[in-house]
């Protein structure tokens, strides 16, 4: 089996662990204590709180660390943490061990962010990120209805041990992977001042990063953000508007579907299209979904509740290849020195703007009634994809260099041949 077969294995099972921990997560302690929408609350600031605060040093300790040892530490914390999650015999404990949960995703999924960038070549990226996200999006369906299933046979909580069993099997061909390469580390010094010093320069290293891949990271927040604003109060939004729990399921399978089928084009077609016009093109498309949105909501269009799944699926489509196109663009551009430090400073960032999101969106509720979330969230991605486009007129076109050949004189680590 090739390398990059046995990585999209294991993020095929890592993928169905992480959206049975999620439904999980979520729905274990109603069912079995009664856990108050406060207590929900908490339990998904639990989960998110670990990268938030603590992304930028673990990413920084990554980079300096032997990144086989990282990834197989961080499968094991998994596991163990899932276990635990199962094994909880009261709220209290399940809320501490879903924050022992964050942090074993920390070191986790860097790691193998950092593998995927010394293992898979750059004409590889585009394949392996369009398998990578058809079996991610297929979880996200498949892991609430398999669940479910089981569950008229087994206790919810102790689904957590088929996700703590997914995560086991990726040992084998993890340790067959880290046979196949060897890795070259930064500092091997642990001393407290020197790892300060080392997080100090991460405004120095911000700026050195090349201008595509710093202004993409403002494009993904201000789409975070905007995801923020309005996904989450999307339940409460339909049930305002007397449409019955099965809409809600539609939308979330259309999405899905949407990211599906965006992952399939990216494979049979796109696989040559430059990735920072696919980004701009994503950031254009999702624009326009979330612009059709507002306008169906804010106009009360009739019949506007059969078009839901149809927008739906393009929010999910374009937004699919705005997370594969920047993926690439992160493993092309970022020297591989810091990937785990940027690519987690990043998440951190990026989870402030999930937290802000729904309290934003509560306010504007308020404010200006149901459609406002809709409409700030559609001014906020035309503006984005505005920019994007003119970037990419203005700016990137005039440079001669294409992405992958712009790169390929910057890598000489030593590492397997990546561009």
């Amino acid at each position: 089996m090739k390398t990059s077969s046995k990585i999209i294995y294991v993020q095929a099972l890592s993928s169905l662990s992480l959206w049975l921990d999620i439904f999980l997560i979520f729905t274990v302690p109603v069912y079995l204590w009664h856990a108050s929408p406060s207590s929900i609350a908490l339990l998904a600031f639990c989960l998110g709180a670990p990268m938030l605060f603590l992304g930028p040093i673990v990413g920084t300790l990554i980079d300096r660390h032997d990144v086989r040892k990282t990834l197989v530490f961080g499968a094991l914390l998994r596991t163990l943490s899932t276990v635990a999650l199962a094994l909880s015999p009261n709220l209290q404990s399940f809320l501490l061990f879903v924050l022992f949960k964050g942090v074993s995703n920390l070191f986790y999924f860097p790691s193998i962010t950092i593998m995927v960038r010394q293992l898979i070549r750059s004409e590889e990226r585009k394949s392996f990120f369009s398998y990578v996200s058809i079996f991610d999006q297929s979880s996200k369906i498949f892991a609430p209805l398999l669940a479910g299933l089981l569950t008229l046979a087994l206790s919810p909580k102790d689904l957590f041990f088929l996700s703590a069993a997914a995560v086991l099997l990726t040992l084998p061909p993890l340790r067959l992977i880290c046979l196949t390469f060897q890795t070259q580390m930064n500092d091997c010094s642990t001393n407290t001042l020197s790892l300060y010093r080392d997080i100090a320069r991460g405004l120095s290293i911000f700026n050195a990063l090349p201008f595509q891949l710093r202004i993409g990271f403002l494009y993904s927040l201000l789409t975070s953000l905007a995801l923020g604003i309005y996904d989450p109060h999307l339940a409460s939004f339909l049930a305002y508007e007397g449409l019955p729990p099965v809409n809600f399921s539609v939308i979330v399978s259309a999405t899905a579907g949407g990211a599906i089928g965006a992952a399939l084009l990216m494979k049979l077609k796109l696989s040559n299209v430059d990735e920072i016009l696919l980004r701009s093109h994503a950031l254009a498309i999702f624009s326009a979904a979330l612009i059709l949105t507002a306008a169906l909501v804010f106009f009360q269009v009739p019949g506007r509740a059969y078009l839901y799944p149809f927008v739906w699926f393009v929010n999910g489509f374009s937004y699919e290849i705005l997370i594969i196109s920047s993926n690439i663009i992160l493993q092309q551009l970022c020297p591989s020195e810091n990937i785990g430090r940027v690519s987690m400073s990043f998440r951190s960032i990026q989870m402030l703007c999930v937290i802000i999101g729904p309290s934003l969106g509560t306010r504007l509720i308020i404010a200006g009634g149901r459609p406002a979330p809709f409409v700030l969230a559609a001014c906020m991605a035309f503006l984005t994809a505005s920019v994007s486009v003119a970037v990419y007129l203005y700016l990137y076109r005039k440079q001669p260099p294409p992405l992958s050949v712009s790169t390929e004189a910057n890598d000489s680590s030593g590492e397997p041949p990546v561009t």
